[in-house]
């Protein structure tokens, strides 16, 4: 009953239908060129790697655009996140509050880079934004990673059981996702210089926050265009391949 045509159009409708499992399949769409790269390279074929770079350019502005709504997610389920006092539930919180963050400045970004913006906007001043979104994305996966690590350490003092061993396996694969989208927000950091939350921190109220902000900015690590996609592409077909086994 599984195999039949009708129930596998069934699933590929369900996934197709839900904003999330699309932006995970649009993923791969975003990923796979970059990965595909070196090979296409050395076949020599300009046109075929600038149609790529395009298909990815164009999977990533959607993905950008439509990822707002992981924001009103967010906000529906019992957001936020409360914390006991406990190490991992503090991290975890932080986490969430950077993503929630992250989520409407990544969507600034996106209408800014292609020109959704008032004509008054100097292109220095639009170019400001794709690195305050990335910092806001970094930070929440620092979090997150921290979140994981206390968890483990307070996982190895309960006795070994299977299930143990099974939460063990869970944590340790949502931490290997959430270190690679990690090092691929560090390359999409600014190699130099700080990130300015605001162009005129002296008259707002959020003066101390684009004060921590310049004090915690970390400069960008270089990576290649092949280790990026791959950063990207690998937590994006384990999940795509979680979402698969509830369908």
């Amino acid at each position: 009953m599984s195999g039949c045509p009708d129930c596998r159009i069934a699933k590929v409708n369900k996934m197709l239908t839900s904003t999330a499992h699309r932006d995970q399949l649009m993923g791969v769409i975003q990923f796979l060129p970059g990965a595909l790269m070196p090979v296409v390279e050395k076949t020599g074929n300009t046109e075929l790697k600038k149609s790529l770079e395009a298909l990815a350019g164009m999977a990533g502005t959607y993905r950008s655009t439509t990822r707002l709504t992981s924001l009103f997610s967010m906000l529906t389920k019992g957001a936020p996140p409360k914390t006991d006092g406990t190490p991992e539930s503090v991290t975890n919180l932080l986490s969430w509050v950077f993503t929630a963050i992250f989520l409407p400045m990544e969507n600034i970004a996106v209408y800014a880079g292609n020109g959704v913006m008032a004509r008054d906007v100097s292109a220095e001043r639009k170019a400001e934004y794709g690195p305050r979104c990335v910092y806001f994305w970094f930070y929440s996966l620092v979090f997150e990673q921290l979140t994981y690590i206390l968890k483990l350490a307070k996982l190895k003092k309960k006795p070994d059981s299977a299930e143990k061993e099974q939460e063990v396996q869970g944590i340790l694969k949502k931490f290997l996702q959430a270190f690679l989208w990690f090092i691929m927000a560090w390359g999409s950091m600014p190699q130099q210089g700080t990130i300015k939350l605001l162009q005129n921190p002296e008259a707002s109220f959020l003066k101390p926050l684009h004060s921590l902000v310049e004090l915690t900015t970390v400069n960008g690590i270089t990576l290649g265009p092949w280790t990026k996609a791959m950063c990207g592409m690998i937590p994006t077909v384990m999940t795509i391949s979680d979402i698969c086994k509830t369908l």
